[in-house]
């Protein structure tokens, strides 16, 4: 009988360490799919990260034909701000059109994507993948009556060559306001970032920048600002259509309550808040992970079986050595705890190896993204990351422990004299 459950751990450890190669085959077996699952995890949670965010800045209920994806794929008769303007406890309807941008500088939706991803520099070509420029039609006047818009209050300071944000001046006018990525996605000729005052190709016609703006977010930063009649003309949008409306409540904790008499008021509309549409985005990455957990379980699974044959292996090679030590008072018990904590020790090292993979690959990963998007590798991550891998180590052991803890002490010898 051992004097203490310790010793046995560090009998484990020592037997581990006698046969190096097949335990680290087996680590690196299991350690790879621990990695997957914690990277699988940390982008999600980025990205949820990046959607609350990003969805933080923004106030009001936006009103979108009903079953429409985003406002790029809505239409609605702009005759129906009036009715909108008519419903109780609403302040301010703002008409909006959203559309993907044309060509920009010559360079079209599919050579954007392709130049940014291959051409920007290293620490930027991650996040090119995100990019989708997109232009956002205002209604200057509606806009300026909003207690807060998003653009609007992130503007770079004018004395910092910020300029200005868009006014009743811009109506019907070749100008536009966009953001410091955008100015340094597009540069001029001497490879320099658009500042206010430089001329900006958008299709075939050439717009003024009259303003910078950087809300920290790639889903915000990649929108081009112009007037809504500008828009109009370069989009080829008819001016009884919008492609949303901006809805300001009077009161902000009435929002709900306002955005369902609106969908009862106004049939064929959907009215969502923030909150609903980070709730709608939660369900779609929920589903994506699902998905992909289904793909790193086969991986997992795998892993467990490694630690199977390794375990199978080593109790093999140790029959007689099981048969002295039941000769010399150690119980069933005690072989099936050291198999155990062999097995569970070759989980925990995989699981930290799959952590401390995991923490530099995040790392690494994290100084080439930007924009408001973060791997969130958190200590709750990682603990699932080393509890999973004792599991499955656990599981692994099982077998070979019960089958070692089964022989009698003389039919162990004799096998392990073979």
């Amino acid at each position: 009988m051992l004097k203490s459950r310790s010793s046995l751990w560090v009998f484990a450890v020592r037997n581990l360490l006698s046969r190096p190669t097949r335990a680290g085959l087996a680590l690196v077996g299991l350690s790879i799919p621990v990695l997957g699952v914690l990277g699988l995890f940390s982008l999600s949670g980025g990205i949820r990260n990046l959607l609350g965010d990003t969805l933080a800045q923004v106030r009001g209920i936006l009103v979108l034909r009903e079953n429409a994806p985003s406002d790029i794929f809505s239409d609605l008769p702009a005759e129906m701000g009036e009715a909108l303007r008519r419903v109780p406890g609403v302040r301010v309807v703002a008409p909006q059109i959203w559309k993907i941008a044309p060509s920009i500088e010559g360079r079209n939706l599919f050579a954007r994507t392709a130049a940014d991803f291959l051409a920007r520099p290293r620490e930027q070509s991650l996040e090119g993948i995100f990019n989708l420029v997109q232009i956002e039609g205002k209604d200057v006047a509606q806009h300026a009556r909003l207690r807060s818009d998003v653009y609007g209050s992130k503007m770079i300071a004018s004395e910092r060559g910020g300029g200005r944000f868009l006014n009743d001046s811009d109506r019907g006018q070749p100008r536009i306001v966009i953001s410091t990525k955008l100015a340094a996605d597009y540069p001029d000729r001497q490879g320099h970032p658009r500042k206010v005052g430089d001329k900006l190709a958008i299709g075939n016609r050439r717009f003024t920048i009259v303003g910078l703006y950087n809300t920290g977010s790639m889903l915000l930063d990649n929108t081009i600002l112009m007037d809504i009649d500008t828009a109009r003309q370069l989009l080829n949008v008819k001016d009884e259509t919008v492609s949303c409306f901006l809805v300001e409540p009077v009161d902000p904790a009435r929002i709900d309550a306002i955005a369902e008499a609106i969908e009862q008021a106004i049939p064929g509309v959907d009215a969502r808040t923030m909150s609903e549409f980070q709730a709608g985005a939660g369900q779609v990455l929920g589903t994506v992970d699902m998905l992909l957990l289904l793909i790193i379980g086969l991986s997992l699974i795998v892993g467990s079986v490694g630690i199977l044959n390794t375990m199978l292996m080593s109790t093999s090679e140790r029959f007689a050595e099981f048969g002295i030590l039941r000769t010399n008072g150690w119980s069933r018990g005690d072989v099936l705890h050291l198999v155990l904590a062999e097995s569970v020790c070759l989980g925990l090292l995989a699981g930290v190896a799959g952590c401390l993979l995991a923490l530099g690959g995040v790392t690494v990963v994290n100084r080439f993204l930007g924009h408001g998007l973060q791997l969130a590798l958190t200590p709750g991550l990682l603990a699932l990351g080393l509890g999973l891998a004792a599991a499955l180590g656990t599981l692994g052991g099982l077998y070979p422990a019960w089958r070692a803890s089964r022989l009698a002490p003389m039919e162990t010898i004799r096998l392990g004299s073979r």
